[in-house]
């Protein structure tokens, strides 16, 4: 079932705390955000459904609090803003500045650049902002799993939903014929999205349209669950499929418009923010070498590894706890 097990990745899982941030790391940005977020364990394709995605967990090892961050740089950044800067902060923060589609647009002009690039403002106060409104973002991408008690309008395990005259609605039941849909479409002068027979209105262009790395994310969540997937065949499981459309599919489809509407309203604000992070005083590359933040160490920058447990000789009715090397 597993065939390309990750053990760091999933020794770093956890389900309380862990976030996982995935960008395309082996080409310049594409249309959309150049990185997204989630609290799930992803896997290889999750960035924009394809190969060529890179995973960074917040913690190393969430148990012990430990960030996985450059060592020394939320120390150099507490120093430069006035306060406690956490792992968080920053995670935030890279959310602020690149969780969204002004990114790739601000960044167009040097296509020679791979993967997301992330300008530090000197500046206190757009810290401060951004991380704000990067938290949001977080808060966005994950469901409300992460950052949700700093939300004003979020409830405790709840997804994020829009102002209720702007939630999307489900008016014709997707699936009503008993079959699995094989179409979708959208219709802008009445802001619908017709999945088979079924409908859902409110649905703005913006949403509709919603691109990460360059892929619509609303067909390509449809093409994994219409009647024959899009998926590469590899083995005879790749044909178990549901037999008609389960009705949660309908609310994961009415949670994903939720969400990217969110994240449409928060876009015009992130492209101002990163405007100014971009044109006002910056830390430098060259900062962090002279602080000896970079290079990363070499230890900071491998893998972890499960804890090594005693090699003693288990006695009678006991186990070995060793893990292989």
């Amino acid at each position: 079932m597993i065939d390309f097990p990750r053990p760091a990745l999933r020794l770093a899982h956890d389900d309380r705390r862990q976030i996982y941030l995935s960008e395309l790391h082996t080409e310049s940005v594409r249309p959309g955000p150049a990185v997204s977020f989630t609290a799930l364990l992803p896997d290889v394709h999750h960035f924009k459904g394809t190969e060529g995605g890179r995973v960074a967990p917040l913690y190393r090892h969430p148990h012990q609090s430990e960030p996985n961050v450059t060592p020394g740089l939320l120390q150099l950044l507490t120093r430069t803003y006035g306060g406690t800067v956490t792992a968080e902060d920053l995670f935030a923060y890279i959310a602020g500045i690149a969780g969204h589609s002004g990114y790739p647009r601000r960044f167009a002009a040097t296509p020679a650049h791979r993967g997301a690039r992330i300008p530090l403002t000197r500046d206190p106060a757009l810290w401060a902002e951004v991380v704000e409104v990067g938290r949001r973002t977080v808060w966005i991408h994950t469901y409300g799993q992460r950052f949700g008690s700093e939300q004003r309008d979020s409830t405790p395990g709840a997804a994020p939903r829009l102002p209720p005259a702007e939630q999307p609605e489900c008016v014709a039941a997707i699936g009503e014929n008993h079959e699995l849909p094989d179409r979708i479409s959208y219709d802008a002068p009445t802001r619908t999205v017709s999945v088979g027979t079924g409908r859902i209105r409110r649905v703005s262009p913006e949403v509709w349209d919603y691109r990460i790395g360059g892929v619509q994310v609303i067909r390509k969540w449809f093409s994994f669950r219409k009647r024959r997937p899009d998926v590469e065949r590899q083995t005879p499981l790749n044909d178990i499929l549901p037999v008609t459309w389960p009705s949660r599919w309908t609310v994961d489809l009415l949670d994903l418009i939720n969400a990217l509407g969110l994240l449409v309203v928060l876009e015009p604000r992130q492209a101002r923010l990163l405007d100014a992070v971009s044109s006002g005083p910056l830390i430098t590359t060259d900062d962090l070498k002279s602080g000896g933040i970079l290079p990363a160490p070499a230890y900071a920058t491998k893998e972890p590894k499960p804890p090594r447990k005693s090699r003693r000789t288990p006695g009678p009715g006991q186990e070995s706890l060793d893990f292989p090397n």
